[in-house]
């Protein structure tokens, strides 16, 4: 059985374990114990170590899903984990980037030939990682995922605090996708061969405004909306990370995704995916 190392053993990597073990042999690497892999290994990639220059022992094939650190423009993390592991080891090298490194579209579509223009640290953080995998040498497939949703990953918390909502009328765009769809988009790019050394949009295909996309979740809940307000009050009162997402909206163009993976989507509706997710 072929090896598969998730790097960055968190939410999408234990999505995969649960619904992919019989398909590889599943190492998951993390700076926790875990125990939801084939394998785990504890280790922190951020540091030079023997442990990681000896981490990829056979040809094996990767998705990394480490986030990289908190500050700074450049992803420092990758870059050590680059320069340590026996990259000649790696069949194929799955990297999970972010739809921000196009920026503000303003609400334009933007397909994989669109200029990037991250506008946050983190957003630059993750364009700095895609340029340092294409440089690398690697056989890599780069997957620019817009905000991932599913089980535990609903903004609930928010919900039942009432936070308000911009007024649908105005209300920017924004893209999802399930993390079950998004696991089944990895798992089946690791041997595709049409899907190699290329930048791929994905999501589930039906950009929705943000309010709108709160508002299944109420009408989900049974429960009342909040308030409606506009920007200004939104500035206002919302976290800095909140106000980094409706700074900035674009739609994403998942043509190319389409042609590869035609049957990947299974949430197409939202609705549906939200009732997944509260079962």
């Amino acid at each position: 059985m072929d090896k598969l190392y998730l790097i960055g053993n968190g939410y999408v990597a234990n999505c995969i374990c649960e619904n992919y073990s019989e398909l590889f042999h599943l190492i998951g690497v993390s700076r926790s114990n875990k125990e939801n892999c084939s394998e785990n290994i504890a280790l922190d990639i951020s540091v030079k170590s023997s442990q990681l220059s000896n981490l990829i022992l056979s040809d094996s094939n990767i998705v990394y899903l480490a986030p990289p650190q908190k500050s700074g423009n450049k992803d420092r993390i990758l870059e050590v984990f680059l320069s340590s592991v026996q990259l000649s080891r790696i069949k194929r090298f799955v990297y999970i980037s972010t739809s921000g490194v196009y920026g503000d579209k303003k609400d334009a579509i933007v397909n994989e030939k669109s200029s990037t223009n991250p506008i946050t640290d983190r957003a630059k953080r993750r364009a700095d990682a895609e340029q340092q995998i294409i440089n690398s040498g690697l056989e890599y497939l780069i997957l620019r995922v817009p905000g991932i949703y599913g089980k535990g990953r609903l903004p609930l918390k928010r919900v039942k605090e009432r936070l308000p909502l911009i007024k649908e009328s105005i209300c920017k765009h924004t893209n999802l996708i399930h993390v079950k769809d998004l696991s089944k988009i990895i798992i089946n790019s690791i041997k595709k061969d049409d899907a190699k050394n290329i930048v791929l949009n994905v999501s589930d295909g039906c950009p929705i405004k943000t309010t709108t996309y709160y508002k299944h979740i109420y009408d989900a809940l049974n429960i009342e909306y909040p308030k409606f307000i506009d920007y200004d009050e939104a500035m206002a009162i919302y976290d800095d990370k909140r106000k980094s997402f409706i700074n900035e909206s674009r739609i994403l163009n998942i043509d190319l995704m389409k042609k590869l993976f035609p049957n990947a989507i299974e949430f197409k509706d939202i609705r549906d995916g939200i009732k997944d997710c509260l079962s």
